[in-house]
């Protein structure tokens, strides 16, 4: 016997119109799993708002889906109520959530003190500004916070660490070993993927390292995404037209290659780089770069 997933909408309760098939299972303990996974889903979501634990429940009450498995055979198994089910997990899900939003925050501090202690080491800008580093750090760290949202399975804690980090092997005086020792050597081989090879001729380093990320966790994928989502700002005023028709192509390197890492992000890349063409082709007159306000 077959059993069926269908999931009903509590803000339309009893109308078919609005309810769906999820799946069919060939054991009642398999749809039983699914059907709690469903219901968890809405609590981990919405667990991002400042809702305390009691309204997120009151909310599925209202709002949220009511899976039900089909047919529900009575003495042979137990009657699965997702309400009923929501009551005793909404809770702990919302405690766990607001403690791993705390580890992140501590993640966070621990690798943007380490990685602005670095590149001020150097006195590195952003380039083309007088922006301190930090600042391009915290940008692809922020791409890869709200990537989180939009990504199942996301390991957040890991992920925002490689980023603040990401440049810290190829641009400062930091070593994989130092890298290990201070945050795990996840995180040293995370960042040593996204660090070129410079003993390699200068054409195949990216290439290079994108096949060292793809080897490595998504997250890492992740980051080389919004690296160069960032990164698609107006060019240095010093970049010539060769150079800044490069770097546009290596972005598309970059989002061929890696776009089934990070399906949020690289919608992201495609979109920064139509805009970054559209600048290529408005501030090239007879063939000299024209930075502009347009730009700022």
């Amino acid at each position: 016997m077959k059993f069926h997933l269908r999931v009903y909408d509590n803000f339309h309760y009893g109308d078919e119109s609005e309810a769906y098939n999820h799946g069919q299972y060939e054991t009642y303990e398999d749809a039983m799993v699914a059907a709690k996974a469903i219901v968890e889903e809405f609590f981990v979501h919405n667990s991002e708002s400042r809702l305390t634990a009691g309204y997120l429940l009151g909310s599925y009450c209202l709002y949220g889906e009511d899976p039900i498995i089909v047919p529900n055979e009575h003495g042979e198994h137990p009657s699965f109520s997702a309400r009923t089910y929501a009551r005793e997990i909404h809770e702990t899900i919302c405690k766990k959530t607001s403690r791993l939003k705390m580890e992140t925050q501590a993640l966070y501090q621990t690798a943007i003190i380490f990685a602005t202690s670095k590149h001020l080491e150097i006195g590195q800008k952003v380039p083309g500004t007088d922006l301190p580093y930090v600042v391009h750090l915290s940008n692809v760290a922020m791409e890869i916070l709200i990537a989180s949202a939009h990504t199942k399975n996301f390991n957040l804690g890991f992920a925002v660490q490689v980023a603040l980090l990401h440049d810290t092997i190829e641009d400062t005086s930091t070593t994989f070993d130092e890298l290990e020792n201070a945050f795990g050597v996840e995180i040293a081989h995370a960042v040593s993927a996204l660090t070129k090879n410079k003993s390699l001729p200068k054409e195949n380093q990216m290439q290079d390292s994108l096949q060292r990320i793809k080897k490595s966790q998504k997250e890492v994928w992740a980051v080389k995404l919004a690296d160069r989502i960032t990164n698609l700002q107006p060019p240095p005023p010093n970049w010539d037209k060769e150079k800044i028709i490069k770097y546009k192509n290596e972005a598309r390197t970059i989002f061929n290659e890696l776009q089934a890492g990070n399906k949020f992000l690289a919608k992201r890349l495609n979109a920064s780089i139509e805009v970054y063409e559209k600048y290529m082709t408005d501030y090239f007159v007879d063939g000299v770069f024209s930075l502009t306000t347009k730009w700022l």
